[in-house]
């Protein structure tokens, strides 16, 4: 608050002497002049005015009201349905790398609070029993044993 007071002064002792310099001058350009300088550091110093004062604005975003609960849950669920297609492209280009290719894969994640996504559950079908096998030593190396790993083979085509 003291700096607006300060520059109420300024503006107080310019007026005063933009008066004091128009009764002075003769009246012709070197006026004009004078008066546009005077307007320009008027607003100057009002702008540095209001431009440094604390207005106490207090914008209240009203909590968690603004926010929409279906779009909430549309968003999360995008979210799950992306990671989870992810998930099952790794483990699609897994078991590539090893020569396995698996008829269904089902992922099961878990979204932690802090945005980690987590693996809980793996399902796969194979053709062979060999290649479930296979699959199923692969994927316990890959994923860990927190991971629930269902692999199945159903010798169909």
């Amino acid at each position: 608050m003291d700096g607006v007071m300060e520059n109420a002064g300024v503006v107080c002792g310019v007026l005063v002497a933009a008066e004091l310099i128009t009764r002075l001058c003769p009246k012709n350009k070197m006026l004009g002049f004078v008066r546009s300088l005077t307007v320009l550091v008027l607003l100057a110093s009002l702008a540095a005015a209001l431009a440094g004062a604390s207005w106490g604005l207090v914008l209240t975003g009203g909590g968690e009201d603004w926010r929409n609960p279906e779009l909430d849950q549309y968003v999360e669920d995008q979210y799950c349905q992306a990671a989870q297609q992810q998930g099952e492209e790794y483990l699609r280009g897994l078991l590539a790398a090893a020569g396995m290719e698996a008829k269904k894969i089902i992922v099961h994640i878990n979204i932690m609070d802090d945005s980690r996504i987590v693996f809980t559950k793996a399902e796969l079908s194979f053709r062979y029993e060999s290649d479930a096998q296979r699959a199923r030593a692969l994927l316990l190396g890959a994923l860990g044993e927190d991971t629930v790993i269902e692999v199945t083979a159903d010798g169909a085509e």
